[in-house]
Formats: C-alpha cells, sequence, structure tokens
C-alpha cells in the first residue's frame, strides 16, 4: 500500500490481552483519520476474530497483527508460526502449504450454513481468498451445526478482500483482511 501508515503490534496469545490488543489496534486506526462508525465495527468483528483464531491456533509464542491504513482502505495481517491452515472441503482434508502447484483458480467449499456458502479461490498451493455466495433459500441457523470455521465466514462478510497465504520462507500463517472505509 502506497502512503500507508504501517504499524505492528504483538499478541501474547492469552485470554485475557484479547479484547486490550483489540482496543488498543482500534485507537491506532482512530487516530490515523476518520473512520466511519459502521467501519469500526467491522474492524472489531475482524479484530476479534483473527485474535480468537490465534488463541485457538497459534502454537504458543506471539501473534503479530500489521495494521496498514490508507485514505481509502485498512489492512489488518495477521501473522503466526502454529500449524498451517486445515480445511476439509468435499470430504477430502486440505492442510496448507497444499503438495504440488496445480491450484490456480481451484474453487473450494469451507463452510455452509442456512444463510450462506464460504468458499475460497485457491491462488497457488500456499495462498487463498475467500468469498461468500449467497444461498436463496434460508432457514434458521442450528448451533449445532457451527464449525471451526465459522470464524473464516464472520471475518469474510466483514471485510471487502479476506485471503490466507503460507509464507513457505517463513514458516508463517498471514491471514489479511482489507476494509475499505466509509
Amino acid at each position: 500500500m502506497h502512503n500507508a501508515s504501517l504499524k505492528k503490534f504483538a499478541f501474547n496469545n492469552l485470554a485475557e490481552s484479547l479484547y486490550p490488543s483489540m482496543i488498543d489496534i482500534i485507537d491506532h486506526i482512530t487516530n490515523t483519520g476518520k473512520v466511519s462508525d459502521s467501519t469500526v465495527s467491522k474492524l472489531k468483528l475482524v479484530l476479534v476474530e483473527m485474535l480468537t483464531n490465534s488463541l485457538k491456533h497459534s502454537g504458543g509464542g506471539e501473534t503479530i497483527i500489521e495494521v496498514a491504513v490508507t485514505g481509502a482502505q485498512i489492512a489488518i495481517k495477521k501473522i503466526d508460526t502454529g500449524n498451517g491452515l486445515t480445511i476439509s472441503s468435499n470430504q477430502n482434508l486440505m492442510v496448507w502449504p497444499l503438495p504440488g502447484k496445480h491450484y490456480g483458480n481451484k474453487v473450494i467449499t469451507v463452510y455452509t450454513d442456512a444463510s450462506a456458502i464460504l468458499n475460497a479461490r485457491l491462488t497457488n498451493n500456499c495462498r487463498l481468498q475467500f468469498f461468500i455466495e449467497e444461498v436463496t433459500e434460508t432457514g434458521p441457523l442450528d448451533i449445532n451445526t457451527l464449525t471451526e470455521h465459522f470464524g473464516l465466514m464472520i471475518i469474510t462478510r466483514a471485510c471487502d478482500t479476506f485471503t490466507y497465504e503460507f509464507d513457505i520462507d517463513t514458516c508463517t500463517n498471514n491471514f489479511t483482511a482489507i476494509i475499505n472505509k466509509m
């Protein structure tokens, strides 16, 4: 991002630090310029889900949250050294980085509920971009069917672009959410 205000935050992956960390990051973002209330609400959803994911999957240590703010966008990147993303799609277990190199533009289903389908388009064996496919016939949400990837659905709904990339050189998971300012 050009002309971006970039700041890194360290999250110690302790439950009692989740809310204070989220508040620190939101304060930083709102201090960089005007941000609408609806954008702040989206940022809170994204940050709570990303930090909760770190509590559950980071493998200990520290998670880095990078925040880049430009005039038009806010990018939040979560970087951790936990195990690679794991998705069970169509009864196939996929663990990143994926073996081989023949994945470009393949679409997988990550999560389904009564209102939408969370899909991901594979860019290559290390990167994918999440997107939502709305379901026309909705029924009541059964809380007993919520899966591990419900948080990915929340983040994808809250932002304009949401990607995951496993960095082979650093062996890190990189989740990036981009929210356009309103």
